[in-house]
């Protein structure tokens, strides 16, 4: 969806949007790490403001997503509830190229070409931002078996990995054969 500017009215304009996984899909890259499916559609409340130099957006994302855990791989669902508060600026009132580090509060300001809003990049960019960096499906996951596979959250691990030798057992053994730096 894309919204012009000079559309937007001097009170504003209010956006209720359902958003499903055919819209979700074409933002999501080839390799997704999340393996993000929605569950139900995406509930999407955006007020448009029009200012003499900038866009603000304010509103709220909010759904449940299915995710698949970091650890054990497993999918689970997750609750989206993300508010939403950005100020668009046109490109030509951006600053230079130079390098400079970003606090917290840049990231509510974003660039456009001034006459046009792409809403689905928008309700994209807030979902990617509101992810977890670590997905887990909880904080007491214990992941997989990194032998046999095992998925150590639902069934005890019977390879034995626990009673493995240690990858360094081999060094411990060189060391007790060397002779003793001592002089004895």
């Amino acid at each position: 969806m894309r919204i012009r500017v000079d559309e937007i009215p001097e009170a504003g304009r209010t956006l209720r949007l359902h958003w499903d996984q055919a819209d979700l899909a074409p933002c999501l890259p080839e390799d997704d790490p999340f393996d993000l499916k929605l569950i139900r559609p995406i509930q999407v409340e955006l007020e448009l403001q029009r200012h003499p130099d900038h866009v603000r957006i304010l509103g709220k994302v909010q759904g449940r997503l299915e995710l698949s855990c970091h650890r054990c791989l497993a999918p689970f669902e997750w609750r989206l509830d993300e508010p939403v508060d950005i100020f668009l600026i046109p490109q030509e009132l951006a600053p230079g190229e130079e390098e400079t580090e970003l606090d917290v509060e840049d990231l509510d300001y974003d660039f456009f070409d001034g006459e046009i809003i792409e809403i689905d990049q928008l309700i994209a960019q807030q979902i990617f931002l509101a992810l977890p960096y670590k997905v887990l499906c909880s904080e007491e996951c214990r992941g997989l078996c990194p032998r046999c596979g095992v998925n150590l959250n639902e069934e005890p691990c019977r390879c034995g990995a626990g009673d493995a030798k240690s990858d360094f057992s081999e060094l411990l053994s060189l060391r007790e054969r060397l002779p003793d730096a001592s002089g004895d």
